[in-house]
């Protein structure tokens, strides 16, 4: 494994915790001392790594709520579970009332800590006295691609932000105005291309989950398929959709292109397909087996070919992972997967992630039909498994009356009813509620409930062969290559082939496509807001399927009706995350005249 907690949490040298242009106050650990063998240099590079590749909870903290939270993914009781979910402010953000001063952004400030750590570490490798040129040229491109990583970050909330590439040192009044969209791409694309001209294809097994040339090439790949969408590239017939969330004047630089450009999907093509070219020589393929389905048991083998590519450990599908789960737990702390990312992994208390209907819907029939759930019925279990849905929905979302494994066996989240009393994941601390529909993809279910295999997949290989196909449509339209990468994608899920007969026909496959094989991964946030579909499917009302207790021939069954969840809330101007007043009180970000650097409408 590449980094240990003991290792990310042994150095301070770059604190800046008010002001991410402010000099670290003394001490005695210096650029020197830190610098000087490659042993003391890795302290630096392990929390270059801590600060700039996060996993999966906001924050890198499992203390936190799964960032899904926030779209049609998952809903966990509101109010009375919202502090779950704080660090990125989603009882606020679900009903409309996100502000400055509590944003989805965890931490404005600490994508410019690790920008700065990764300025320090590339700036000042050359002076480690042991280390040999290849070693500090692939050290290098890693900090190239930390400080692309990070400004990729910024990017997606933000739009255009300060570019930072040399590590402030606070000595100066220095001043960084936001910088255009265009400015942004530009830069994180330059950086990916000289990190993957420095760092090798392969690690060994021993440093797994270092950045590599791969690597490199799929940040670059999604930055330029998201610049290429329109929330940036704005097709003139979608411009009014977005039109309240822009100055509407040449402020609007750090919001998008000034015109749109199908030549930029064409850039996000070549992206794409440079991953899938260099796959190969990575070592980097789709995990295939051929076996689409989970048999049922409690082990590997039993396991589909979509369930295997998050439980098994460093498979050949991963590109690039955050490690940090495999550290051992602390004791008594919030661990991985157990407590906020779904209620069934201790069978007691813990937040559920309950799965509105809304999004269980986007899921095709096997034989690849549409359904809609029937509004009430008998024998849930029965019907949800008659439905014969995508397999990947019965590998993702755990239901009332499933069979989960020899420990827990079928799942009880019915309230009492009939002289039956409620299961036990029926209620949580508001109450009994019999939500009966709950995520299960990496939460822990095999091999005695093992929490140690799960990585978190910044990158994988599924990604870019549907970043490829929907570049590629949005550039010359639907055509034979982009039903291949489509469908080589669907059918090691075990669905049927597609081939859509015009642009819009497969822009709205290749979107469902990403929705279904990339869900809890942490896409669908930018999906929504790249393709400017957030102030749709995010502004209705979410209900979802309760289940009670009821006695049939003297037998338990679970009947179950639709019921509300929350009527959520989209403004338009949601789709610029606004800047946290303690910066624009700086008045930096703007022209420092008539401008103070604020996204519109905040």
């Amino acid at each position: 494994m590449l980094l240990c907690v003991a290792m990310i949490g042994s150095i301070t040298i770059s604190s800046c915790s008010k002001d991410f242009l402010e000099k670290p106050k003394g001490g005695a650990v210096t650029t020197d001392t830190i610098f000087h063998t490659v042993r003391q240099a890795n302290y630096a590079i392990a929390q270059m790594y801590n600060l700039c590749i996060k996993g999966y909870f906001p924050g890198n903290d499992p203390g936190n709520s799964r960032p899904e939270t926030i779209t049609d993914q998952v809903y966990i009781i509101h109010p009375a579970y919202s502090w779950a979910a704080a660090t990125i402010n989603t009882g606020t953000y679900v009903t409309g009332n996100m502000s400055a001063n509590g944003t989805i952004d965890p931490s404005f400030s600490a994508h410019y800590r690790g920008i700065r750590q990764a300025n320090l570490v590339y700036q000042n490798v050359a002076m480690v006295s042991d280390g040999d040129e290849a070693w500090k040229q692939d050290v290098r491109g890693q900090a190239l691609f930390c400080r692309a990583m990070q400004h990729y970050e910024l990017f997606r909330y933000y739009g255009g932000v300060p570019i930072v590439s040399i590590p402030l040192d606070g000595t100066a009044n220095l001043r960084i105005p936001r910088s255009s969209v265009a400015a942004v791409v530009d830069s994180i694309v330059s950086w990916c291309d000289q990190a993957a001209n420095l760092l090798p294809p392969q690690r060994p097994s021993t440093d797994y989950g270092k950045i590599t040339r791969l690597a490199a090439l799929a940040l670059k790949s999604r930055v330029l398929l998201y610049a290429a969408s329109p929330k940036y590239n704005t097709p003139a017939d979608m411009k009014g959709i977005v039109s309240a969330a822009r100055f509407n004047d040449a402020r609007d630089s750090v919001l998008c292109y000034p015109t749109y450009d199908k030549e930029r999907w064409n850039r996000a093509a070549l992206a794409a397909k440079d991953v899938l070219t260099n796959a190969g020589q990575a070592g980097v393929s789709l995990y295939n087996t051929g076996k689409p389905l989970t048999t049922g048991g409690d082990n590997y083998a039993m396991l589909g070919d979509y369930e295997s590519v998050y439980n098994v450990y460093a498979n050949q599908e991963l590109i690039l992972v955050n490690t940090e789960t495999q550290a051992p737990a602390t004791a008594g702390a919030f661990e991985w997967d157990r407590y906020m990312s779904s209620k069934l992994r201790l069978n007691s208390w813990g937040v559920k992630n309950n799965v509105p209907i809304d999004f269980m819907q986007l899921y095709e029939k096997r034989d690849g039909s549409k359904f809609t759930f029937a509004p009430s019925g008998e024998d849930l279990p029965v019907y949800v498994q008659s439905l014969d849905l995508d397999p990947r929905f019965y590998q993702t979302i755990a239901y009332d009356g499933m069979y989960y494994n020899s420990q827990r066996g079928q799942l009880a989240y019915y309230k009492a009813g009939d002289g039956f009393t409620a299961g036990s994941l029926s209620s949580s601390d508001a109450g009994p509620d019999g939500y009966a529909f709950e995520v299960y993809k990496f939460v822990a279910r095999i091999n005695n409930f093992d929490d140690a295999h799960f990585a978190w997949p910044v990158f994988r290989l599924a990604e870019f062969y549907l970043n490829y196909a929907e570049a590629i449509n949005e550039y010359s339209g639907a055509n034979g290559e982009a039903d291949q990468y489509l469908n080589l994608i669907r059918s090691r899920a075990g669905m049927p082939e597609k081939h859509p007969g015009g642009g819009a026909a497969f822009r709205e496959a290749i979107q469902l496509e990403r929705t279904i094989e990339l869900a809890y991964e942490g896409h669908r946030y930018n999906d929504l807001n790249r393709w400017l579909t957030a102030h749709t499917v995010l502004n209705k009302q979410f209900r979802g399927i309760a289940t009670t207790a009821k006695r049939v021939n003297n037998q338990l069954k679970r009947s179950w009706e639709i019921v509300p969840f929350i009527n959520r809330i989209y403004p338009i101007r949601y789709y610029y995350v606004p800047f946290p007043l303690n910066e624009i009180s700086k008045n930096y970000l703007g022209d420092g005249k008539t401008w103070d650097g604020q996204n519109p409408g905040w």
